[in-house]
């Protein structure tokens, strides 16, 4: 929205153009203002309603499955594994078991992960006599040389929980193992795939409560508000400083499809702009969190205030040791400053060089036609010490941008403005923010409110309706 912040110039040259005096043989040319008791403008604007900003997360899933994979074992041994576990007098056995991929579905937060094991089992038999063997073992096994592995297939499910104090919470169980091949141990034909089953599911078992356990002891409280009180007000560029302002965050159910990740979030927040990054807060307190699902456009109403101090310095870069060429003269802008002087009204101060040297004022009483989006400056005035300069200027008139209305008042079509922009603005919408992080989306409608000058600054008021998603590709 670079056109709200170079208000500041656009005032200058709307001053600078709407000029058109005749000769005077003074040294010092003035034009009369309206009155400026006949334009009345209110001493403030409005409060704006709340703004709604909603967005779709969209988080490309491999490196996260990635991380998944490396949480979850990727072998499951039988107990004292590499030695026997002996269950009975007259049994033992090992077995390895080791895993394939995960394949992991999720649906409204409840996370669903299969994957298929192979393992192999050596067992052996004796007999016993007052709990005590008295033969030698007898040794089988299945998944060894020729024979085949034995396959299992295994399904965990997740739900996660976020709670109001914004910590997370997983209950996670096995749902099932299923047996695709026996396991029979040859040298005794004795059965042991339940036995394997039984195994396994202790251990995967005692790895999803050990699972929950960690995830569930994580206290990000502290985290999160050191992140919050670091982000809340944030510089942009050189254009000053930016707070949402968030009274409540709202979070969706995560899902999968494909290779992503899919978030509904969102907050209800009162955005400030200002030139002084102490104005911006105007809701010190933390958000709480509501958990709901939304998925309409954003709605979003924004606050700039400038002090003439910052415009200031925005005009200077605009205009400082700007050459312009009139009639084989040069006129070279060498300062500019902008302030209020009280009654809503401006002064553009702007000192030349060149051929021509002095100091140009401007002064009027910017006012904003919020139903035909335009500005005008129905009180303009001017003074100025070099004659000849005004009478060059008078002549580019013509080849301006600043159009003329019926009344004779300059005056800047605003939505035609913002309507040539909104290609650039959605360019800029769909970019890249940092790595590995994009944005996206497209600006349905924008206009400006209301735009008011006060003593010590300028006050402008924005609405947009938007369609945001935000994207990440990889990990940061």
């Amino acid at each position: 929205m670079r056109y709200i912040f170079l208000l500041a110039p656009f005032l200058a040259g709307t001053f600078l153009f709407s000029c058109n005096p005749g000769r005077k043989s003074a040294k010092e040319l003035t034009r009369p203002a309206i009155p400026p008791s006949s334009i009345k403008l209110p001493d403030s604007l409005p409060t704006l309603p709340n703004s709604e900003i909603n967005l779709v997360l969209k988080i490309y899933a491999p490196p996260i499955l990635r991380i998944a994979d490396s949480m979850v074992p990727k072998e499951f041994n039988s107990d004292n594994w590499p030695n026997y576990s002996q269950p009975s007098c007259d049994f033992r056995y090992k077995y390895h078991f080791l895993r394939s991929v995960l394949k992991m579905s999720c649906t409204n937060n409840q996370i669903n992960v299969q994957f298929t094991g192979n393992y192999q089992l050596t067992g052996s038999k004796c007999l016993c006599t007052m709990e005590k063997p008295v033969s030698p073992w007898i040794s089988g096994s299945c998944g060894y040389g020729k024979e085949p592995l034995r396959k299992v297939g295994i399904s965990i499910s997740s739900q996660i929980i976020i709670l109001p104090n914004f910590k997370l919470k997983t209950v996670t169980h096995l749902d099932n193992i299923q047996s695709y091949d026996k396991c029979v141990v040859s040298m005794f034909s004795s059965d042991v795939t339940n036995l394997v089953s039984d195994s396994v599911r202790s251990s995967v078992n005692a790895f999803c409560t050990a699972m929950d356990a960690a995830i569930n002891g994580m206290d990000y409280t502290k985290t999160l508000l050191q992140f919050y009180q670091q982000y809340k007000t944030m510089a942009i560029s050189n254009y000053g400083y930016v707070s949402l302002n968030p009274s409540l965050i709202r979070l969706g159910n995560l899902n999968f499809s494909k290779d992503t990740f899919y978030l509904s979030a969102g907050t209800v927040c009162r955005p400030e702009f200002s030139s002084d990054s102490q104005r911006t807060i105007t809701n010190p307190g933390f958000p709480y969190l509501n958990l709901s699902e939304r998925n309409n456009a954003s709605i979003i109403y924004l606050n700039f205030s400038y002090g003439f101090d910052f415009l200031s310095r925005m005009l200077n870069d605009s205009l400082k040791n700007k050459t312009f060429y009139v009639n084989g003269r040069t006129i070279v802008i060498k300062q500019a400053s902008l302030k209020g002087i009280g009654g809503h009204r401006v002064e553009i101060k702007i000192e030349f060089a060149g051929s021509n040297r002095g100091k140009l004022y401007l002064r009027g009483s910017p006012v904003y036609d919020s139903a035909s989006q335009t500005l005008t400056v129905p009180d303009l005035a001017y003074s100025i010490e070099d004659e000849d300069l005004v009478l060059k200027i008078a002549k580019t008139i013509s080849r301006n941008k600043i159009k003329k209305g019926l009344s004779g008042k300059t005056y800047l079509d605003i939505g035609a403005l913002i309507k040539s922009n909104i290609p650039a603005l959605n360019a800029r919408l769909n970019s890249e923010l940092f790595n590995h992080f994009y944005s996206s989306g497209k600006i349905n409608n924008i206009k400006v409110l209301g735009i008011l000058a006060q003593n010590d600054q300028i006050r402008i008021q924005v609405y947009a309706n938007v369609n945001l998603a935000l994207s990440a590709t990889g990990m940061p």
